[in-house]
């Protein structure tokens, strides 16, 4: 059984080579904090992160990634991300990434993704094996009841004013 909250990574430090001409972290950097703290959750909750992998010959591929930037974090800032299972099938997941400032708990960064796991012989989609898939059902109904950020699903564009 799963706990009906959202997956939490550990605390992270915003060094200095994160840190662009801007005096804020690189936006190349939110996305690979989140593509890290990914990884460890699929590892540690689905079992299907880089162990899954190296065993199978099969692994998630991000097909469709958005990413909205709410705040900003500068050098030497402590953050963490946590994540949402939203939906799953037999090949797919859905998923939801918010990184918080631990000073102040703001919400700095919201990310949207959809997975979808990859044959690495075929370079094909194939289905979760059987046991994947139950932790993916459970993981999704164990949050199904968190309230969603409300940037998910958004589309991008200038609106009229």
């Amino acid at each position: 059984m799963f706990e009906r909250d959202w997956v939490c990574t550990d605390l992270q430090t915003v060094p200095k080579e994160w840190i662009d001409y801007n005096d804020h972290m690189n936006m190349a950097y939110y996305v690979m904090v989140f593509d890290t703290g990914l990884d460890e959750i699929l590892d540690r909750k689905l079992g299907a992160g880089q162990s899954y992998t190296e065993a199978s010959g099969q692994g998630p591929f991000v097909v469709q990634n958005h990413v909205h930037y709410i705040g900003e974090l500068v050098e030497g800032d402590q953050f963490y991300c946590q994540y949402l299972l939203l939906a799953g099938d037999a090949k797919r997941v859905h998923i939801a990434g918010e990184m918080h400032k631990q000073s102040d708990g703001g919400l700095v960064c919201v990310m949207e993704q959809v997975l979808i796991n990859v044959d690495h012989a075929t370079r094909r989609s194939t289905p979760y094996p059987q046991d994947i898939q139950e932790r993916i059902k459970e993981l999704v109904a164990a949050h199904a009841e968190i309230p969603r950020p409300t940037q998910l699903g958004c589309s991008i564009g200038l609106h009229r004013q």
